[in-house]
């Protein structure tokens, strides 16, 4: 039997909670996303030969838009800014897009591994998250903050992932 920390979980109930910190104001949610939305339109335009078997940027942005509440938005652009080293607020610090880009696509891989399949199949090995992420996610662990649902991590999954032929 699988320990519980190498089930599957529909939800990050139990592995982040981000209720210690209080909800992004207005003017920096805004500023926030618009950084958050450049980057990943920037990996989803731009022609990186990727070799993951799914859309990495497509995975951090339907996590963050089938996010239930402003309030799990909020964490996730949280963690994503942390996991990146950049602002969220501040709108005329320069992105270098090309050292964000393995970072960015090790965060991808880090929602894949650790939350939506939390033990590859293809794999004896244990996914384990990288320093980097441990601590993005980790400065803001503690009790269950998100409840997710079955039917989320599906269509995640559908829209992420390619068919299988």
């Amino acid at each position: 039997m699988a320990s519980p920390l190498h089930r599957h979980q529909s939800s990050l109930e139990g592995v982040i909670n981000f209720s210690a910190e209080p909800p992004l104001e207005t003017a920096q949610r805004i500023v926030a996303k618009r950084r958050f939305y450049r980057i990943i339109e920037h990996f989803e335009t731009s022609n990186n030969s990727d070799s993951s078997p799914y859309k990495r940027p497509q995975l951090v942005r339907f996590t963050y838009e089938y996010a239930l509440s402003e309030e799990s938005r909020d964490n996730l652009l949280r963690a994503f800014f942390r996991a990146m080293a950049l602002s969220m607020d501040d709108d005329n610090q320069s992105i270098e897009f090309e050292e964000l880009r393995l970072i960015f696509f090790d965060f991808a891989d880090h929602l894949l591994d650790n939350f939506f399949l939390p033990l590859k199949a293809s794999t004896k090995k244990t996914p384990q998250p990288t320093p980097t992420f441990r601590s993005a996610f980790g400065e803001v662990q503690g009790a269950a903050a998100f409840v997710g649902t079955p039917a989320r991590v599906s269509a995640l999954r559908g829209d992420c992932l390619p068919p299988q032929s």
